[in-house]
């Protein structure tokens, strides 16, 4: 945008150079000043409003009409400034994002200056502005063919990184996954085997506890009672470690923001309201908000057109959990579900839950609720 702003007001100057060295230039009579202000008017006027014309062609053409008539009513067609004017018209028309109507405004362009081409008869300045107008529209398609291939291979590039992003992110989230799984079933196994045979021994230590005669014996018979009742109390603190670093799913949303902020230009507000960050969640719950908010994100770099995304979480009625993505979109750009938008849906359904998406005032909002107390949405 910076940079199409610092063209513009080059080309501002540059039309405004040459329409004030003009009159300047001729030292023109009263008259024909009069007639030739009315006639630059004209011409800033056509050029710079062409955003607003739907047929460019037109005010390209009017343009350049207005230059042959400064050329034979008020110059003449042998001053070199007006031809200046008709180059800047013919290069800048050559930047039509469209080959057809590129075409169009070069007819548009060249057909008024046939007029003072036949003035000049076949003279050498015939000749030369004949090959200068040649080269210019050359040059000026070529330069429009780089910036236009530059400006796709920025655009594959930009969408090559966020896949490269997204995939990153998946294979870290696997691995995690893959540690959490693993993390579980050892959990299992040592409250399985281990925890079962300590609390045997317990059993079995305190029938021989029972039966000892000698007190010596059952001081020792106790202490071993102790310590594998510590053992067990230990073994059963070490699990539920291992199964508490799981249930990290609105920590794992924050992590998963702080990574995307750092290694993109995104902007992410997150909001979290009142009883969020206690609200026990289920490991199905968590994973499933992380997928979520992850699917959003995902979608909100791709489809947005602003790189600032809202995230609210929110408890809804002490029974429902509401998670909310924002983010700008073009009214006109149609909205789709496509598999990212499918698998947030699903993830709220497994949950017996919904999704929710609406687009207003220029934001496209994915919600997600699912019950907190065994309420089923429909």
């Amino acid at each position: 945008m910076g940079s199409r702003v610092s063209l513009l007001w080059a080309k501002l100057c540059f039309v405004c150079a040459i329409l004030l060295i003009m009159p300047v230039y001729y030292s023109m009579a009263g008259t024909y000043l009069a007639g030739y202000l009315l006639t630059a008017g004209v011409y800033m006027g056509l050029y710079f409003f062409l955003p607003i014309w739907k047929a460019k062609w037109a005010a390209y053409l009017l343009a350049s009409s207005a230059v042959v008539f400064m050329q034979q009513f008020i110059l003449s067609p042998f001053d070199i400034l007006p031809w200046l004017l008709f180059y800047f018209l013919l290069l800048d028309g050559t930047q039509a994002t469209e080959r057809k109507q590129t075409l169009l405004t070069l007819i548009a362009v060249l057909l008024p200056i046939l007029l003072p081409l036949s003035a000049l008869a076949f003279t050498d300045l015939f000749y030369y502005h004949c090959l200068l107008m040649i080269l210019i529209s050359a040059s000026g398609m070529l330069i429009h063919r780089y910036f236009r291939d530059n400006e796709k291979f920025d655009r594959e590039w930009k969408s090559l990184l966020v896949e490269y992003r997204a995939l990153k992110r998946q294979v870290i989230e696997n691995e995690e996954v893959a540690r959490v799984e693993e993390r579980n079933r050892i959990a299992r196994d040592i409250h399985d085997s281990v925890g079962h045979q300590l609390t045997a021994l317990m059993m079995q230590l305190a029938v021989a506890e029972q039966a000892a005669g000698e007190e010596k014996v059952a001081s020792m018979v106790k202490q071993s009672k102790q310590l594998a009742r510590e053992s067990l109390d230990g073994m059963r603190k070490a699990v539920k470690a291992l199964q508490g670093e799981e249930e990290q799913g609105i920590s794992s949303v924050i992590h998963l923001i702080r990574k995307l902020e750092a290694e993109s230009q995104m902007r992410v507000q997150l909001t979290t309201k009142t009883g969020v960050l206690s609200q026990p969640l289920t490991n199905e719950q968590n994973i499933a908000l992380y997928r979520f908010v992850q699917e959003g994100l995902t979608n909100a770099m791709r489809h947005g057109s602003s790189k600032e995304i809202s995230i609210t979480l929110e408890i809804m009625g002490e029974h429902s959990f509401q998670v909310e993505v924002e983010n700008k979109r073009e009214a006109s750009m149609p909205v789709e579900e496509g598999f990212g938008l499918q698998n947030m849906r699903k993830r709220m359904e497994s949950l017996n839950g919904r999704m929710e998406r609406e687009v207003t005032g220029g934001y496209f909002t994915v919600k997600g609720i699912f019950p907190l107390k065994g309420v089923t949405y429909k």
